[in-house]
């Protein structure tokens, strides 16, 4: 026994539990059926609650990932409280806190919205591979680090330039996290699809002034002509006689694309602007300036919702406008329906061609770094591909068949609305159901009735 290590015990045992053959049976430990077995319509409760949580679109992410996002106000606990709260109202059985959370993360692909990414997935996908992994990337990996770097120093050097010509304006550019109305800690709110309010911002670095251009969805979408409309107001009042350079994230839909690209040429033909430069921060490396005028907001956002729910979006407008404590404060525009431009139109007037450059390569508008336009050539778009490219290629919007100049009464900004745009039905039945339950407050029941929606 001492040359086994083994004792008396497990030789009594042994010999006790031999059959007829005389082979020892097999262990049973942990072979019973008495384990507690979570019933399964415990578990589809807590899907069908994750479920009932209306997801946001994440503006940052959405060409980039198939993952869901709720609104950024809320996170596992709060979830699990609000499961909880309707559980008890319902006086059914509620799982344990660990349950819901496993169920959240392994059955379903959700995050919670943030305004920016964290984290550059490029720099995190080479921080997490295999070293041999990493020799492969590593050249992709060192161009994305030279371009971040060089888009800092550019716009550096567009700062510091501008300090000392009062005839240049260095501004970046890009929306806010959506603000949803109702907003508040009220536990409805969190179950049905809410009238979305968007603040598109301009923050103009040397004379450190942010612009806000306000308007809910009822009003206006957050689509390439509700923001070329915005940035073409901001030139109209700000930049008479000025050279101007916009720095913003890569998002195709909104800020890189012909649409944009025929707002600028029409804006240097129509108006005082010698040239408009738009330079692109590199993907998950787009942190400037303007980031601190959303955190202002979002700031004042939550000291205003701790003493009381935001109804509709008009109190939105005081919430920005108190924001910023010291400096110039933000200057707000209320957009509506009728400020809005068909920029989609102008694009297809003004020209046929933003695909081809004039040194008869396919121009992948992916890939541009900086787009430039000049007033003595208002139907040329020059673009760079690299920050450090020596010379700039060029795009005659012109159809090849036809060389006819532009005209300043060849174009004219049409109306992108005939009317006000209509919110979807299941999100106006969630609001009036909101309504009906007195979760908003009766003063504000008119305005949510009067919302135009789809039938």
């Amino acid at each position: 026994m001492a040359t086994l290590d083994i004792g008396d015990t497990m030789i009594r045992t042994t010999i006790a539990k031999r059959n007829s053959n005389l082979i020892v049976e097999m262990n049973h430990r942990g072979r019973h059926r008495k384990q507690k077995v979570l019933d399964p319509a415990l578990k589809d409760a807590v899907r069908s609650h994750i479920n009932s949580i209306p997801r946001v679109e994440s503006h940052y992410l959405r060409n980039q990932t198939s993952r869901d996002y709720f609104e950024g106000s809320l996170n596992i606990s709060t979830l699990y409280r609000l499961y909880k709260e309707k559980c008890l109202e319902n006086n059914s059985s509620y799982v344990k806190k660990s349950m819901y959370e496993h169920i959240f993360n392994t059955e379903f692909n959700i995050g919670f919205h943030k305004p920016k990414k964290d984290q550059c997935s490029t720099c995190e996908c080479y921080r997490n591979s295999s070293e041999e992994d990493r020799r492969q990337l590593q050249e992709m990996y060192e161009k994305h680090l030279r371009d971040k770097n060089l888009s800092r120093e550019e716009k550096a050097k567009d700062v510091e330039a501008a300090k000392t010509k009062e005839n240049k304006i260095v501004a970046v550019y890009d929306l806010q996290a959506v603000l949803p109305s109702p907003s508040g800690d009220v536990s409805s709110f969190y179950y049905k699809s809410r009238l979305e309010t968007y603040n598109f911002t301009m923050y103009d670095i040397v004379r450190k002034q942010g612009y806000c251009y306000v308007r809910s969805e009822h009003r206006a979408k957050r689509e390439v002509n509700e923001i070329d409309t915005c940035v073409l107001n901001f030139l109209r009042m700000n930049a008479d006689g000025k050279s101007i350079v916009f720095f913003s994230d890569n998002c195709a839909g909104q800020n890189k694309n012909k649409f944009i690209a025929a707002m600028y040429l029409f804006a240097v033909f129509n108006l005082n602007i010698p040239s408009i430069t738009h330079k692109f921060l590199v993907t998950g490396h787009t942190q400037n300036e303007g980031d601190s005028m959303h955190s202002c907001i979002e700031r004042e956002k939550k000291r205003v919702l701790k003493s009381g729910p935001i109804y509709v979006p008009s109190q939105w407008i005081p919430v920005i406008r108190l924001a910023k404590k010291k400096g110039n404060p933000y200057i707000i525009q209320e957009m509506d329906t009728s400020d809005i431009y068909n920029l989609k139109k102008l694009s297809e007037d003004m020209g046929k061609n933003f695909n081809e450059s004039n040194q008869h390569e396919k121009v992948l508008w992916s890939n541009i770094k900086i787009l430039y336009f000049r007033k003595d050539e208002p139907y040329f778009i020059y673009y760079r591909c690299n920050y450090d490219d020596a010379e700039y290629k060029s795009i005659d919007i012109r159809s090849r068949k036809s060389t006819r100049s532009l005209t300043t009464n060849t174009f004219s900004l049409k109306p992108a609305y005939e009317c006000s745009p209509k919110i979807s039905k299941d999100k106006k039945d969630g609001l009036l159901f909101l309504c009906k339950t007195k979760a908003i407050k009766q003063q504000y029941h008119s305005f949510y009735k009067n919302l135009p929606s789809n039938q």
